[in-house]
């Protein structure tokens, strides 16, 4: 780690799902037990903890903010910051001495309209809440923080940016998979958010099922991924898990798919779910975006382009158990060193390196 002053940091993740746990919650609950000056605020603590400022509203029902009481630290670090407030608090933040972080980990500019996001971030149809805002936001900050360099070239334009990927927890290299009847090809995700992404296997994962026998299974409700992997049966779902029960359903499969699409929007998503599988023991397939063609270039995973690689990888990982066992050790193996407990000190230098260098708005 270069050296930095250690700064006393503030952060408000966006969620307490898995954006919020592993961008910022996850980080932060590791640097505090280091003995750093860090703190979060999340939408459930009380009032008191939240962002204090003076409030006006629009006519149009957007708030923005006038002034704020500064808290007592170095930086303060909003992820997604989407709404106007947060857009209009930091000038008067930088006003007051404390520099600000924007931290992002998807692409709103790109949202697809077939995804479920897509209207909550168009300023026509949410005007206090949209796209605009987070790029306002980017513009204001001192440093945006994102997960991808395709995120980097979309907001951080200025300069003023640094790419920090995404971890897993260590504790997740320690989960083994239960012994069950049967072979499994999961998928984690919803058809609402991934509207188009399944229908990258073509019929390749259903002709591997038929192949070999396995059946698929879903973490998440399951609906609409028969149709759009042109299954013969309904998977099997498990529903949604919390954050502490989905490593383990993850690692109930014996091999994993990570189909994505080719949009600019996939094309800024990080390598998370792939490492996810890896890190429990699941060797996965993955579509050949920029970021899984880094990863597997480590020695996790394998990119599939066709219906016809998605058919034959599967075929050969569900048939062959020691080319199994093999993939998902080294993709273990590769986890090992991209966890948050070995990674975190990049966040805290990040941050540090606002705390004695020049204001950049003055």
């Amino acid at each position: 780690m270069a050296h930095v002053t250690a700064p006393r940091v503030l952060a408000y993740p966006a969620d307490q799902g898995g954006c919020g746990f592993y961008r910022l919650l996850a980080v932060c609950r590791h640097l505090i037990a280091q003995g750093h000056d860090i703190d979060y605020v999340v939408h459930d603590d009380p009032p008191e903890r939240q962002l204090q400022a003076k409030w006006m509203e629009r006519t149009d029902g957007v708030v923005e903010v006038l002034d704020v009481v500064a808290p007592d630290v170095d930086v303060v670090v909003f992820q997604r910051p989407l709404q106007a407030k947060y857009a209009t608090a930091i000038p008067a933040l930088q006003r007051k001495g404390v520099r600000v972080v924007v931290e992002i980990d998807d692409d709103f500019e790109h949202v697809e309209p077939r995804n479920i996001s897509w209207k909550a971030v168009q300023p026509n149809l949410s005007p206090g809440r949209n796209r605009e805002h987070l790029r306002r936001a980017c513009e204001l900050a001192d440093l945006v923080t994102v997960s991808t360099p395709a995120l980097a070239a979309v907001y951080g334009r200025h300069g003023r940016v640094v790419v920090l990927p995404n971890y897993v927890p260590a504790a997740y290299l320690r989960i083994r998979q239960e012994a069950h009847d049967g072979l499994y090809v999961g998928w984690s995700g919803s058809i609402d958010t991934h509207p188009d992404d399944l229908q990258m296997c073509g019929t390749g994962v259903q002709r591997a099922l038929a192949a070999t026998g396995a059946q698929m299974a879903v973490v998440g409700t399951g609906k609409g991924v028969r149709s759009a992997l042109g299954l013969s049966q309904v998977p099997l779902a498990c529903g949604w898990r919390t954050l502490r029960d989905y490593p383990e359903a993850v690692a109930q499969f014996d091999v994993g798919i990570v189909p994505l699409n080719p949009s600019p929007f996939n094309e800024a998503k990080s390598w998370l779910k792939g490492l996810e599988m890896a890190s429990v023991g699941v060797p996965f397939i993955a579509s050949p975006t920029q970021q899984y063609r880094a990863l597997t270039s480590l020695g996790a995973g394998m990119l599939a382009e066709s219906p016809r690689q998605w058919e034959g990888m599967l075929k050969r990982l569900l048939r062959d158990v020691g080319w199994r066992e093999e993939v998902a050790a080294r993709g273990r193996e590769v986890a090992a060193t991209l966890t948050v407990e070995a990674n975190a000190w990049r966040w805290l230098e990040a941050w540090g390196s606002l705390v004695n260098a020049p204001a950049q708005h003055a």
